[in-house]
């Protein structure tokens, strides 16, 4: 990892850098709008833990927070023009981290012992009639598509394991407590991420 990216997520574990939510401009990468939400629209009894991501231009620079506000990941990247492959580093509080590789034609991702190196578009397969993302984790097979108050993520028999949502201030990823169980949330950030960055991932 490049000095400038140990700096840069130096600077913002920082506990004063809590973004506002300034950029409007969220994106569901692939066929269909991410929709926006009011927090005041979620089912208290969901029984889905959330996940909030914080930043102040974008989620490419945000931090992660769960429960009691306790920080589980931090998310830079080095985008200076002089560098021919902008990256991202997803850190988390466990010591792992991912990177993905801004590269023009075919962004990469890869996430040290957990997910081996491979195009976004891989990752995220998008489906004949563009309406789900496949992803894969532990040999099973889970689908993302669009609900109409938000992104869903479920498995093959539609057992819903998480969801995403954005409001004014944040990006919102809310995950069930038998997923957070199995190992997913890792593989479901980056996916966050990959979403609501902006730019394509196929």
């Amino acid at each position: 990892m490049s000095q400038y990216l140990n700096n840069k997520l130096s600077t913002i574990t920082n506990p004063f850098f809590l973004g506002n939510g300034n950029n409007q401009g969220f994106v569901f990468e692939g066929p269909v709008p991410l929709p926006r939400v009011n927090n005041n629209n979620l089912d208290p009894q969901s029984k889905m833990i959330s996940f909030v991501f914080s930043y102040d231009q974008d989620i490419l620079n945000s931090v992660v927070l769960g429960p009691k506000g306790q920080q589980y990941f931090v998310v830079a990247t080095d985008a200076r023009k002089h560098l021919a492959t902008p990256a991202t580093i997803i850190q988390s509080t466990r010591g792992t981290h991912a990177r993905i590789d801004w590269h023009r034609s075919h962004p990469t991702v890869e996430w040290k012992g957990m997910l081996e190196k491979q195009r976004t578009g891989a990752f995220l397969r998008l489906t004949q009639d563009q309406q789900q993302r496949l992803m894969t984790f532990g040999g099973t097979q889970l689908a993302w598509w669009p609900s109409h108050t938000s992104v869903i993520l479920s498995t093959e028999s539609s057992e819903v394991v998480a969801r995403v949502i954005t409001s004014v201030n944040s990006t919102i990823l809310d995950m069930t407590a038998e997923s957070l169980a199995q190992g997913i949330l890792e593989t479901a950030v980056l996916a966050v991420v990959l979403f609501m960055s902006g730019r394509s991932i196929d």
